[in-house]
């Protein structure tokens, strides 16, 4: 007998029916009436069976790849497999200053030291109150000033760090077990706050005072001895964490039989305690004997708190480990600086960018330039904060000493003017319906496709979400104008140069300007800048002013009102392959509109596709876009 079960079939009813064509293959059942005998009811159970099987299989199979997986702990465990440990919940962070000026006359040692936890702060935002603490030591040199201002005990030249969260301790008798595992159970933990401590003495333990070993964390070292005392600390299946350290002294020394392991963390409150800019302080502070009154305290806030972020998702997870697993904690590819650092500073980054100095324009051997977008309310000082600790974290981690280059990112502006046939016939819905469908669709192209690092615009996928749109939308085409904005100082002149980040048309292909800007006002006349277009001639002795193309258009821009006059002939110029643009000696008395900036035109060579290179971001520009229907009433 021939079988005709469809094995790759996992629908009940496909199995069903499946079952039935191969019973009926037999001539005992030929005729046999399936719905209304007992044999249904045994077909269901079979059926049931099989597509339960087929659906555990199938879940199973998925689950075992960082792919296809989505169960959290999976993707936890398969991310952990290829030595990437998800981000946990971040505490968000400020930068402040710390001056204690005592009352005269107490006789007070030069220096002093706060230890991790010891300066406490509270601040609210949106009715809610967030407690600040440092998790490093602070320390101060009076230098016979008898003025303490405190800075982090490794480096005098930064700023105070204070991180948000309820701090948490948790401690552990070790058993002498191999593979010791010990779980904090908290969810919300900051593992970037931990400080592991291990005692050999139980009653020094109890007390906190007395000696102990610190352990670092593995991701903060660059190399690893048998001496080593190192700790990983990770998510476990039930969302907790888990605290080991290296076995059979594979990773260094781990703690013995009889030791005590002190956890010390922030239980942090996320995303929500960032913004937070007034502090006060709330924890009784010494100096030696001496107690400080809240007088004598000065806490100068430089950063607004930001950095806070909820636990890595799902997608994250998926997106960063196999780039983690390629960087093996090396930097060494372009793609390598991109790991790491969102590794360690991915809570402050929304997107980043790295590309080496051999592909750079012009090239810049020997240097790897980034570009980041970072996260919204992140000060200069912050931001400039960062980027010192980037530097330093390259100047560990880097195989080749290569000089690291911030860029900042490059807005480029996309506008269109989209036109589409409309057939009543065809739709059920009206030209208003339709129009306001169209508008919807175009600004959810552009949300979704554009606004981040090597994201490109296609016109071709745009239209085809348009076509999609109703059916009465026939077909659809669009052009396509790129824009750049520059701020002028007023009245001061200035030089300009930027690049729109793609070829711009030749301007021997059309007589209307290639490059134009938005109207701005110059000696109290509204003009505009434009390339050079073709010039108009008179031929006539009668009077009679026909137009004749004297000469080619050029590529360099002039100074026109808004009656066509040219008031400046020679303002700069651009360069089409490149799409560079250079303004020359402009002077702006005022930009005519409450944004103070001058929008700039271009028409790219390619419409089809637009796609920035290294720090070149795409934006949508909705206010000079348009919609608009052409009404066609012929029966297809």
């Amino acid at each position: 007998m021939a079988t005709t079960i469809t094995s790759t079939e996992l629908d009940f009813q496909d199995i069903k029916s499946n079952l039935k064509v191969f019973f009926k293959q037999d001539a005992a059942f030929t005729d046999y009436n399936f719905e209304g005998s007992g044999l249904n009811s045994l077909l269901d159970v079979l059926s049931y069976n099989t597509h339960f099987s087929g659906l555990i299989a199938n879940f199973a199979l998925n689950e075992s790849y960082l792919g296809t997986a989505q169960l959290r702990n999976s993707v936890v465990s398969l991310a952990e497999s290829l030595g990437y440990i998800p981000g946990s919940r971040n505490s968000s962070q400020s930068t402040i200053g710390l001056t204690i000026n005592p009352a005269g006359g107490q006789a007070l040692d030069q220096t002093y030291s706060f230890q991790p936890g010891e300066l406490v702060l509270r601040g609210s935002i949106d009715g809610d109150v967030y407690t600040f603490s440092n998790r490093k030591t602070i320390t101060a040199n009076a230098q016979g000033t008898n003025i303490y201002t405190f800075y982090p005990f490794d480096d005098p030249d930064a700023s105070i760090v204070v991180y948000e969260g309820d701090e948490r301790e948790q401690q552990y008798l070790v058993d002498g077990s191999e593979n010791a595992l010990y779980v904090i159970p908290d969810q919300n933990i900051d593992a970037s706050t931990a400080i592991i401590k291990v005692y050999t003495d139980p009653g020094v333990a109890a007390t906190g005072v007395g000696a102990y070993t610190v352990y670092n964390d593995i991701f903060d070292v660059s190399s690893i001895t048998d001496t080593s005392t190192l700790y990983v600390l990770r998510e476990s299946p039930n969302q907790f964490y888990e605290l080991t350290f290296g076995a059979f002294n594979a990773l260094g020394v781990a703690p013995i039989a009889g030791n005590v392991v002190n956890v010390n963390y922030l239980r942090a409150s996320g995303q929500t305690a960032n913004g937070i800019y007034n502090f006060r302080l709330i924890s009784e502070l010494k100096l030696g004997d001496y107690i400080v009154s809240p007088d004598e305290v000065t806490i100068t806030t430089l950063t607004t708190s930001a950095g806070g972020t909820d636990k890595e998702d799902i997608e994250s997870i998926r997106k960063k480990a196999p780039f983690q697993y390629s960087a093996q904690n090396r930097m060494v590819t372009p793609l390598d600086y991109e790991a790491l650092i969102l590794r360690k500073y991915g809570n402050f980054i929304t997107d980043i960018i790295c590309w080496g100095g051999e592909d750079n324009l012009p090239p810049e051997y020997g240097t790897t330039f980034t570009s980041i977008i970072w996260k919204d309310n992140l000060s200069s000082t912050a931001i400039s904060e960062l980027r010192r600790a980037i530097v330093e974290l390259t100047d560990q981690l880097s195989v080749v000493s290569f000089n690291i280059k911030f860029i900042a990112p490059s807005e480029t502006y996309v506008s269109t003017k989209l036109f589409y046939q409309y057939n009543p016939l065809l739709g059920a819905n009206s030209q208003s319906v339709v129009n306001i469908d169209v508008q919807k669709t175009v600004s959810n192209y552009f949300a979704v496709n554009i606004g981040k690092f090597a994201q490109v615009f296609r016109r071709s996928n745009l239209l085809t979400e348009v076509d999609d749109v109703d059916p009465s939308v026939l077909s659809s085409r669009a052009d396509v104008t790129l824009q750049k904005r520059i701020i002028p100082v007023l009245t001061l002149p200035e030089n300009f140069n930027f690049t729109f980040g793609a070829a711009l048309k030749n301007p021997n292909d059309q007589p209307t300007p290639v490059v134009r800007s938005a109207f701005f006002k110059y000696q109290n006349r509204d003009v505009y800048i434009r390339n050079k277009l073709l010039d108009k001639v008179k031929v006539s002795a009668e009077g009679v002013v026909p137009v004749v193309f004297d000469r080619k258009p050029s590529n360099k821009l002039e100074l026109v009102d808004s009656k066509g006059v040219i008031v400046v002939d020679y303002m700069g110029y651009y360069e089409p392959l490149t799409g560079a643009v250079e303004i020359l000696n402009l002077n702006v008395q005022n930009t005519n509109n409450q944004s103070n900036y001058i929008k700039v035109f271009g028409i790219p060579a390619n419409e089809s596709a637009i796609i920035p290179r290294f720090s070149g971001i795409l934006q949508y520009d909705a206010s000079e876009s348009s919609v608009n229907a052409v009404t066609v009433t012929s029966k297809v």
